[in-house]
């Protein structure tokens, strides 16, 4: 019988996850059992997609803070991994799990997402898109891309995806505080995104924390991610099995 691996890593520096992630890419084989990885970041870390131009950043405000500054295997825009539980889910596609296409793999990533979020009593919709100049931002909550999950029009989980030799990796940010906001700190002098405001980002992100009306503290975290894990678990119909790799 298969199976849904499941990895709880706790927190991790921004190298760390990043490199795990993607060693997790580089070793999954069509046909393997597929992966679930639930972690944190400590310290908190910049993260920016995989074709983003590392000097629209300002790496000396990163560094002066203490927080990680870190480039993904993964598209997209720029992240402040801070208050958030990121998921990491690594897969055959083609294959009956998760469909043929990017597309296919999205849905059914988002099906558990969404059924973890409803049980939570949180409604949560997909985002059937963003402008073009919206996707050109630097910061990846300004705007909701196709595919990832927004709370009455606010976004609530970013997600970016590779795929290779048959296989993907998909991660994601579940943001559980408001910390994200930070991250219009660290943009560089001049850029295109340099006026956002922590009140712009805030207007049209949301999280945990706002949505349940608390504080979300590590005890919470770590419930959360075994919460989380057992719905991917049903929603995948596959029993768990829970280790390192």
């Amino acid at each position: 019988m298969s199976r849904l691996r499941v990895c709880f890593d706790g927190a991790l520096s921004g190298p760390a996850n990043m490199a795990t992630d993607l060693r997790l890419l580089d070793e999954h084989r069509p046909g393997d059992p597929p992966l679930l990885r639930l972690y944190r970041w400590e310290p908190a870390a910049v993260s920016i997609g995989y074709n983003q131009d590392l000097n629209a950043f300002d790496q000396q405000a990163i560094a002066a803070v203490g927080v990680d500054l870190v480039r993904r295997p993964t598209g997209g825009r720029a992240i402040l991994h801070a208050d958030e539980l990121t998921y990491a889910v690594v897969g055959t596609s083609p294959g009956p799990l998760f469909g043929d296409s990017l597309n296919s793999s999205y849905q059914r990533i988002n099906e558990a997402l969404l059924t973890f979020l409803a049980e939570l009593g949180i409604e949560a919709d997909v985002s059937a898109g963003e402008s073009k100049d919206a996707a050109r931002r630097l910061v990846c909550f300004h705007s909701a891309g196709k595919h990832e999950i927004k709370v009455q029009g606010r976004k609530l989980v970013g997600s970016a995806q590779r795929r290779l030799r048959g296989v993907f990796l998909q991660h994601g940010s579940l943001l559980t505080g408001p910390r994200h906001l930070d991250l219009v700190r660290f943009l560089q002098s001049g850029t295109a995104d340099n006026e956002t405001d922590q009140t712009e980002l805030a207007a049209v992100t949301t999280d945990l924390s706002r949505l349940l009306g608390r504080e979300i503290g590590q005890g919470d975290l770590d419930r959360l991610a075994w919460r989380l894990a057992a719905t991917f678990g049903r929603v995948f119909d596959l029993p768990l099995s829970c280790g390192s790799w």
